[in-house]
């Protein structure tokens, strides 16, 4: 039945990404190519960017920004969520200040950040560690609050070491909070990063459809578009095949949690 059930699935993602392809094919057939041009066209520039040296420099320079920014987001946002559910003196001074930070946009801290850091990239990694965190603070949070609180008592009454409850116990019950922190945030990240490298970088992927953007070189966007949308793809995918397997011995934890 599963076999039966992906297979469903695949077919349905596949339907719908070929019906896209048909109407961007249509539209392009509307517009002239200066406007919109067709899937084709824009695979072909693609290529031709690739084949000219312009394609991976951008992509390693916005990927390497990403990886900051997340990784910084990641470190103090689980590490802030983990305290403040643990300590309901901290929740109650961080998470409204987190909460305000969670309901300003990106493109605010863009332009603060671009007085602040200027335009060679670390106003870029800041923007993204600073729209990743909430995410990360807030699943943190919650995990720590859903911990199973009868097996960690459990572990204290037969005197189980504390690396062996966080090994077996905590990390396992937090795991589905980060995973879901993890998929919503890579891709929420890598479509932060360009916007802000299109606002005020000079390199990344941003920064050259800017350039292509002022020159009328609608193909070349076109061709960026398809490279961060395909990029940004991927790296869902990769996440969720990552934290799938720990999202499941979280799963066990919680299910033996339940059964006691």
């Amino acid at each position: 039945m599963p076999i039966f059930t992906t297979a469903r699935n695949n077919w349905s993602s596949g339907l719908t990404y070929l019906l896209l392809l048909l109407a961007w094919e249509g539209l392009s057939r509307v517009y002239p190519p200066v406007i919109l041009p067709g899937p084709w066209e824009s695979l072909q520039t693609l290529i031709g960017l690739y084949e000219k040296g312009r394609l991976m420099e951008p992509l390693l320079y916005s990927f390497l920004r990403l990886a900051a920014g997340f990784g910084i987001a990641f470190l103090l946002g689980t590490g802030l969520g983990v305290f403040a559910g643990a300590q309901e003196l901290v929740f109650k001074l961080v998470s409204p200040a987190v909460s305000v930070l969670q309901a300003v946009p990106p493109v605010s801290w863009m332009l603060l950040a671009i007085l602040w850091l200027g335009v060679n990239g670390g106003a870029q990694i800041f923007v993204v560690a600073l729209a990743l965190f909430p995410l990360f603070f807030f699943n943190s949070l919650q995990g720590v609050r859903q911990l199973p609180k009868e097996l960690l008592e459990m572990a204290r009454v037969f005197s189980v070491n504390r690396r062996k409850q966080l090994v077996d116990i905590i990390l396992p019950a937090l795991a589905p909070f980060w995973s879901a922190a993890l998929t919503v945030s890579v891709g929420m990240g890598w479509k932060t990063i360009v916007m802000a490298e299109l606002i005020s970088g000079q390199t990344g992927i941003g920064a050259s459809m800017n350039t292509a953007r002022i020159y009328l070189k609608t193909e070349e966007v076109m061709a960026w578009t398809l490279l961060v949308a395909l990029f940004g793809m991927a790296l869902e995918v990769l996440v969720r095949k990552i934290t799938r397997p720990r999202e499941r011995r979280g799963s066990a934890a919680c299910d033996l949690q339940e059964s006691r």
